[in-house]
């Protein structure tokens, strides 16, 4: 190839790769646009709350989730067998099959432990950071769901497994959050959640990724088309769900980023109080 040849090439490269960086740039900007927004029962996420931003394996974060931890209820969350596969998601682009890590570069890797039920109570947001949201369904259990944390019984010291619902209006949104003893132990938790996302209805949607690794897929929740959003944060796996609206990763991927704020302020021994306007 000629020297004129070499150079045209070379500009073609440069304008794809600041076309790529332009659809990240303004996939943040949608994000931002989305949680700005007023809240209307039959709203994506980020309406509803005036804007939003990931569950563990087959105890807590999974797409079943709310089964063990959140009651009869939430369990209805968990994909229908022989669901039809959802189409992609046209606003992430094309989705790829799901990385084993999640894409992107790994973020803060804590092996600070949270074994403390009232401290898991802090790091799961509460009806103060979801103005505008009705909270349904708060808990905390051991691991294993065989003790329900309690004043009276409290845990401190044990694997937890903890997990929220809110509701606004059709809008339905589950935080889910398993404390694992060591980082490897999240590894394997997380690889356990990827893996029964993977085994449904679900496909990844291409997306940064929060935390120390993490995942985004999108298919069917409790009947509707939903998101779920797994990740890791140190010895931490949580979880983010959102459905019953019109589907949203902008607004639910700043739910989650507001969770990995929150439990990242826990591991360094801040009182967990990271909101959607301190994203």
């Amino acid at each position: 190839m000629g020297r004129i040849g070499r150079r045209a090439a070379a500009v073609v490269a440069v304008g794809v790769l600041v076309g790529v960086l332009g659809g990240c740039a303004s996939g943040d900007k949608g994000t931002t646009k989305d949680a700005a927004g007023g809240a209307s029962s039959g709203s994506s996420a980020s309406s509803a709350a005036g804007g939003a931003a990931g569950t563990s394996g087959a105890q807590t974060s999974g797409p079943a989730a709310g089964g063990a931890a959140g009651g009869a209820s939430d369990a209805a969350s968990a994909p229908a067998p022989g669901a039809a596969t959802p189409p992609a998601a046209g606003a992430g682009g094309a989705v790829p099959p799901p990385a084993a890590g999640g894409a992107g570069a790994p973020g803060a890797d804590s092996d600070a432990v949270l074994l403390d039920d009232k401290l898991v109570l802090q790091v799961l947001p509460d009806v103060k950071t979801m103005a505008g949201w009705e909270e349904e369904k708060r808990r905390v259990d051991t691991a294993d769901h065989a003790t329900t944390c309690t004043a009276a019984a409290p845990c401190t010291g044990k694997p937890l497994s903890g997990s929220v619902r809110f509701s606004s209006g059709d809008v339905v949104a589950r935080f889910m959050i398993d404390t694992l003893a060591t980082r490897d132990a999240a590894k394997d938790r997380l690889k356990e959640t990827y893996a029964s996302y993977r085994s449904g209805p679900f496909k990844a949607v291409d997306a940064a990724v929060l935390g120390s690794e993490s995942q985004v897929f999108q298919g069917q929740l409790a009947g509707s088309e939903g998101i779920g959003i797994v990740l890791r944060s140190g010895t931490v796996v949580a979880s983010v769900t959102t459905e019953g609206g019109p589907v949203d990763v902008a607004a639910t991927r700043r739910f989650a980023a507001m969770m990995v704020k929150r439990i990242e302020q826990a591991q360094t021994g801040k009182t967990p109080d990271a909101g959607l306007a301190t994203l």
